[in-house]
C-alpha cells in the first residue's frame, strides 16, 4: 500500500534521528568558540603565570646575589676601618718617634724616688692656646692633653715630681686631678692622676729652647 503526506513540510513527522535547525547549529557553533576562546585564555594565562614564575625565581637569585654582595662590601669596609685606623695610629707614632723617645726619657728623669708609674694615656687632640693664631698653631709643636697616674709612698715626693713635670719644656698645665689614700698590705701609699698638656718638641725646637734658655741664664 503506497502512503502519500500532503501536510506542508513544517507539518510532516520526520522519520528518524535529531533535526537542530541552523539555529541550534548555530548555538553550538558559538559554544564550541566560547569553549575554544576559554581554552585559549587559560592556555595564555598558565604560560603568563609561568613567565611569572621564572621571573620571580631569576629575582629571587639575584636578591640572594646582592645580599652577599653587601655582607662583602660590608666586611671590606670594616677591614678598610681598622686598617685605616691603624695606618693613622703608625703614621702619628712615627711622626713623633724621636719626640715619644725624648718624652718618656723626659718622664723616667723626673720620676722621684717612693714614686712610680702605672700609665702614661693620651687623651685626645690639639690643645688650643687662647692667644694662638692659625699661623702660629701651624708652625709651633702639636700640643696633647696627657693623664699620668701612679703611685708614692709620700706626698712630699709627688709634690717634688710635680714641680720636675712643671720645669720640662716638654710638659705644662701640670695639675693634680685626683688622689687618693690607698694600702699594701700595711704600708700606707697614695694613688695619684695628674693632667697636663705635652709638647712633641722636635729635635730643631728643643734645640732653640735650650739655646734660649741658656742665652737667658747668661743674660741675667
Amino acid at each position: 500500500m503506497i502512503k502519500i503526506n500532503l501536510l506542508p513540510k513544517q507539518y510532516q513527522k520526520r522519520s528518524g534521528g535529531l533535526s537542530l535547525g541552523k539555529q541550534g547549529k548555530y548555538a553550538i557553533a558559538a559554544a564550541f568558540g566560547v569553549i575554544l576562546l576559554l581554552g585559549t585564555v587559560t592556555s595564555y594565562q598558565t604560560y603568563q603565570m609561568s613567565e611569572l614564575e621564572e621571573q620571580m625565581k631569576i629575582a629571587r637569585m639575584r636578591t640572594e646575589q646582592l645580599r652577599k654582595d653587601i655582607q662583602l662590601v660590608d666586611a671590606l669596609t670594616d677591614i678598610k676601618y681598622k686598617i685605616t685606623n691603624r695606618l693613622e695610629a703608625v703614621e702619628r707614632l712615627d711622626r713623633h718617634r724621636s719626640a715619644w723617645v725624648k718624652i718618656l726619657e723626659e718622664v723616667a728623669r723626673n720620676v722621684p724616688e717612693f714614686v712610680w708609674l702605672s700609665s702614661f694615656t693620651e687623651l685626645g687632640g690639639n690643645v688650643s692656646k687662647p692667644n694662638d693664631t692659625t699661623t702660629q698653631v701651624q708652625s709651633t709643636p702639636s700640643v696633647r692633653s696627657v693623664e699620668i697616674e701612679g703611685f708614692t709612698f709620700t706626698l712630699n715626693a709627688l709634690a717634688t715630681f710635680m714641680i720636675k713635670m712643671m720645669r720640662s719644656n716638654y710638659f705644662d698645665e701640670v695639675d693634680m686631678a685626683n688622689v687618693e689614700e690607698i694600702s699594701f698590705g700595711e704600708q700606707k701609699a697614695y694613688n695619684f692622676k695628674l693632667d697636663c698638656n705635652v709638647h712633641y718638641l722636635s729635635d730643631e725646637e728643643l734645640e732653640k729652647i735650650l739655646a734660649q734658655a741658656a742665652a737667658s741664664s747668661n743674660a741675667g
